[in-house]
């Protein structure tokens, strides 16, 4: 896919699908994985998000995309 598809894709849904749609795509999240993902596990100033238990039971790092501001998951994730 090209990126305009991929904007295009990823601009359909709204609010927190929207959000896990972004976080799969450019932070190379499973999907159970986004869908687990807590507030805590977000740390803004590293940039990166904490996957907890993914595959294999294993914690790992991963970073969150540029293009996810955090005006955008702040109002899409219940804390």
């Amino acid at each position: 896919m090209t990126r305009e598809e991929v904007a295009a894709v990823i601009s359909l849904p709204d609010g927190t699908a929207q959000l896990v749609a972004t976080l799969l795509y450019g932070s190379g999240l499973r999907i159970m994985e986004a869908v687990q993902l807590r507030v805590k596990d977000i740390d803004v100033q590293m940039k990166q998000l904490t996957v907890r238990s993914g595959k294999g039971d294993k914690d790992r790092f991963t970073t969150f995309p540029a293009t996810l501001r955090p005006s955008r998951w702040r109002c899409a994730m219940p804390v």
